[in-house]
């Protein structure tokens, strides 16, 4: 009789894979904000870039006469890249502890899929060594058929012509 298999840990197995499926998700929800963080502040950068390149050709042509807004044009571009640059980085933190998370959470949820699989191997194995165990015992069962049917036979009492000499039933000269 085949006994079904039943992984103790299976109520924690599914609740270490839901966790990890979790995590795998807020990793990708950080990366996506870090990546669009990173995006935001490489756009600032190429504007502060693109408007740094233009008051230079306006001050080479002398057709920049307010100095003093451009400057902070380009001081108030140059704090918002900083400020994009922080917010990055801190996205990036945050993405990169939800990847530390998210690998954490796969680690114990492959560690009981393979204490999983290591405890259906040895139950496989148990239900092997049971049925062989059971033809074991039909063999041995046949086995002691098969010799009480010959004893059972040769248990009939000897011919007279083979007893021996010395023996009080045997035949005097």
């Amino acid at each position: 009789m085949k006994r079904r298999f039943e992984f103790r840990l299976e109520r924690l197995r599914r609740v270490r894979a839901l966790e990890e499926h979790v995590a795998r998700a807020e990793r990708a929800r950080t990366e996506a904000e870090a990546h669009g963080a990173e995006a935001r502040a490489e756009a600032v950068r190429t504007h502060l870039a693109s408007d740094r390149a233009w008051v230079r050709t306006r001050l080479e042509e002398s057709a920049l006469a307010p100095l003093s807004a451009a400057r902070r044009t380009l001081d108030t571009t140059a704090q918002l890249l900083s400020r994009r640059i922080a917010a990055a980085q801190a996205a990036r933190q945050v993405a990169a502890r939800a990847a530390e998370e998210h690998r954490t959470r796969k680690i114990a949820a492959r560690a009981l899929d393979e204490l999983r699989q290591r405890a259906r191997l040895q139950h496989l194995a148990g239900l092997a060594q049971d049925e062989q165990a059971q033809m074991d015992e039909i063999a041995l069962r046949r086995a002691s058929a098969r010799r009480g049917k010959a004893e059972g036979a040769s248990s009939a009492p000897p011919p007279a012509t083979d007893l021996a000499p010395d023996s009080p039933s045997a035949p005097r000269p």
